[in-house]
């Protein structure tokens, strides 16, 4: 599997085709805890995209706030989860500057250690998340 990162912003035409199949599959509703996706002209969208087939096989929309950059309700595929959600953090990442507020992710339990790796620390849990900051 080929993956392709592409960032999108919120109320783009072409992120609805890209997420649509998979923000109203009730398998990915049922994996972001029956809460409902959501975006505006806030957000940006990273979106996984297999180039073999076209299709999007994880996403981690990001919220600009004025106190915050928030990750809330991401989805990576089963086949090779951790490793999509990985490159879909490794892309956020890249993209901050020194100048935006800081990353704060609302992180399932079951990723906190893939979060962990990847430089966040927890300030705050709950009992399905964790609320997690990116380390600088």
């Amino acid at each position: 599997m080929t993956i392709q990162i592409y960032k999108i912003d919120g109320t783009a035409k072409e992120l609805y085709p890209l997420i649509g199949p998979l923000v109203m599959n009730p398998a990915v509703l049922k994996y972001n805890n029956r809460y409902p996706f959501k975006t505006t002209k806030n957000f940006e969208w990273y979106v996984a995209v297999d180039e073999e087939n076209g299709e999007a096989v994880g996403f981690i929309p990001l919220e600009h706030k004025n106190s915050e950059t928030l990750i809330n309700n991401y989805y990576a595929q089963a086949e090779g989860h951790d490793e999509i959600l990985g490159w879909l953090l490794d892309a956020v990442k890249q993209d901050m500057t020194d100048e935006m507020p800081p990353l704060t992710a609302l992180a399932q339990i079951q990723h906190a250690a893939l979060f962990k790796e990847q430089g966040f620390t927890t300030t705050k849990e709950w009992k399905l998340y964790l609320k997690m900051q990116k380390t600088k």
